[in-house]
């Protein structure tokens, strides 16, 4: 089977190259995201590996069943940037990565509310200045407030875990609560969750349901002074809203590893004057929010797990038609 790869990083080319050596599969690797400029590149490939900033809309997936792919692997647990009604249109498959390593999350997730909590952003700052003294610099602890979590699946599930080793007393609100997180957090109505928190962390997938789930509504239900952590999906979070309640003091701090328009510029060099987005240069500005570029998934173990899965997927879609992660009309976990 041969596989147009998008997204591959120098330092992965290593473990396509040992996947190549078993002889069912070949790959061609593409510089460019898959969109609807570029789609048609794609020449004599039976199935796409593409990762979040690619565009798989109907009119990238009828050029792609137009010219014979089968199957599209995402190298991600979240799917919302496949359209699956499209794939089922034209009769492809469509398989994510339901979990690799929810630890590189959830570590990530803990690192940015630590940085936010302890001020590190202005921290910084000062020290850039020569400025050593402490003024401005008082933090919170972890340990003494209550986190609320969106979304318990197994990244939330895991950040929780982190949570209860910090002594944290963690709420937890899901559409589908399930047993194993119900021994981490305490089960409360989402809206009660906003108002208890201190501190809320969003490991929710991005569905048509939850998109904005944060929102100017969501946001004066929360405390005065809470701080906000997002490592799941940009289209979470309105961030416009989010920066007004940073301006009025609503939130004291917000963390982001995910934003909303992200593919304009993730993964690429580029001047806030090129991307264009004053929302988001005026959160990069400011003391009290903190910014990552999609890369708390990012380690070794992670890169090897989502690879792994991923060419494993498209192996059982070579040998039987089939795929224990085909992606479901909903969104994939996150």
């Amino acid at each position: 089977m041969k596989v147009r790869v998008y997204g591959v990083q120098p330092d992965e080319l290593k473990l396509y190259e040992e996947a190549e050596k078993q002889g069912d599969l070949s790959f061609d690797f593409a510089k460019a995201p898959l969109n609807e400029g570029t789609v048609n590149e794609v020449q004599d490939c039976e199935a796409i590996i593409v990762m979040t900033n690619c565009q798989v809309n109907e009119k990238v997936i009828e050029v792609l069943a137009r010219k014979g792919v089968k199957y599209v692997a995402t190298r991600s647990a979240g799917s919302d940037h496949v359209d699956y009604a499209a794939i089922k249109k034209y009769g492809l498959h469509a398989c994510n990565v339901p979990f690799y390593a929810p630890e590189a999350i959830s570590e990530h997730t803990i690192l940015m509310a630590l940085r936010v909590l302890r001020n590190e952003k202005k921290c910084n700052a000062k020290l850039a200045s020569n400025d050593y003294t402490m003024e401005g610099l008082r933090g919170r602890q972890l340990g003494q407030l209550t986190a609320g979590v969106l979304g318990t699946g197994r990244i939330g599930r895991t950040t929780m875990t982190l949570l209860n080793g910090f002594g944290t007393k963690v709420l937890g609100w899901d559409p589908y609560p399930n047993e194993p997180a119900a021994k981490l957090c305490t089960y409360v109505e989402r809206d009660e969750l906003l108002k208890q928190s201190d501190i809320v962390f969003l490991h929710c997938p991005l569905t048509p349901e939850s998109y904005h789930v944060i929102g100017k509504e969501t946001l004066s239900m929360m405390k005065d002074g809470a701080v906000l952590i997002n490592t799941a999906r940009g289209g979470l979070v309105d961030h416009a809203a989010v920066l007004e309640a940073l301006e009025s003091g609503k939130l004291s701090g917000f963390a982001f590893d995910v934003y909303e328009n992200e593919a304009a510029f993730v993964r690429k060099k580029k001047t806030l004057d090129e991307i264009n987005d004053p929302t988001f240069a005026a959160l990069l500005a400011r003391d009290n929010a903190i910014y990552s570029p999609h890369v708390a998934f990012y380690t070794d173990g992670a890169i090897y797990s989502m690879i792994e899965v991923t060419l494993d997927n498209l192996r059982q879609y070579q040998t039987t038609g089939a795929c224990r992660n085909e992606i479901k009309e909903e969104a994939g976990p996150v």
